[in-house]
């Protein structure tokens, strides 16, 4: 099973985005996929059209020890399960604080599905809590998704680095898989910019990357990721090369981002 958290220590970044379409694109590609929205927003349970009450149960109480992840799951897309966020996580987060093994909790509810799915993918808050922490610990690899329009994205995905660095340094398996390059205009100077300043991060930036485009903003109105209501589109492609990309050895991706 390949598990993937997509971090970001800001909004605006196509966190959530970046999830909800590479979900629904390894399920394209006859992938088991499981999609876990641990962000209070629940902004990924709205991409895929559904709302916290018409789940039957949520990531918060998979977290509690109320139910297991099977019980929790709900279809949204041919090959794609979803765990619903709930806002009470806010609360939990601070529950949490004082439990043993409090960054745990969720790599000990995933451990016991593992064997349901070929891919989990794990949308975390915008900052680096308790939640993105348990992340980090259920995720061996992540993804940091760079907002190619928004100097402070880059600062942003320094700040997960330094975190990941830490947790590493402590014996946590966790590395950055790589950064992922969203709302690509390459006629904006920023965007220009801050391509010239990303290899100071040290880490893999993958080759694919995603264009700036209003079709993602509707396909949220629709309830449905990009790659399923208008898979022939720009923004769709791209998420589906992207896919593609992370199925290959971190090995490869990293001598590819050096090159």
């Amino acid at each position: 099973m390949t598990t993937l958290a997509v971090v970001a220590q800001k909004g605006g970044v196509a966190k959530t985005t970046t999830v909800a379409n590479l979900a629904a694109a390894y399920g394209v590609f006859g992938r088991r996929v499981l999609a876990v929205d641990l962000d209070p927003q629940f902004d990924l349970t709205r991409a895929f059209g559904q709302a916290p009450s018409e789940a039957p149960a949520t990531v918060l109480d998979v977290l509690m020890g109320e139910i297991e992840v099977g019980e929790a799951v709900v279809e949204v897309a041919p090959g794609v399960d979803l765990i619903a966020s709930h806002r009470d996580l806010k609360r939990l987060e601070l529950t949490l604080v004082s439990e043993v093994q409090r960054e745990r909790f969720l790599d000990r509810a995933l451990s016991k599905a593992s064997s349901a799915y070929d891919v989990v993918l794990i949308d975390c808050p915008p900052n680096l809590g308790l939640l993105t922490v348990n992340a980090l610990f259920a995720s061996p690899e992540i993804l940091v998704p760079v907002s190619m329009r928004d100097s402070a994205a880059l600062q942003s995905a320094g700040e997960v680095r330094a975190t990941v660095a830490t947790l590493a340094e402590r014996g946590v398996d966790v590395r950055i898989r790589a950064l992922v390059r969203t709302m690509v205009d390459r006629r904006r100077l920023a965007c220009r910019a801050i391509e010239e300043t990303l290899p100071q991060l040290g880490v893999p930036v993958a080759s694919a990357e995603i264009p700036m485009a209003a079709a993602f903003d509707n396909s949220v109105v629709l309830g449905q990721p990009l790659v399923i209501s208008d898979p022939a589109s720009e923004g769709a492609s791209a998420y589906r090369r992207l896919a593609l990309e992370l199925l290959q050895p971190a090995a490869k991706l990293r001598l590819e981002a050096v090159s």
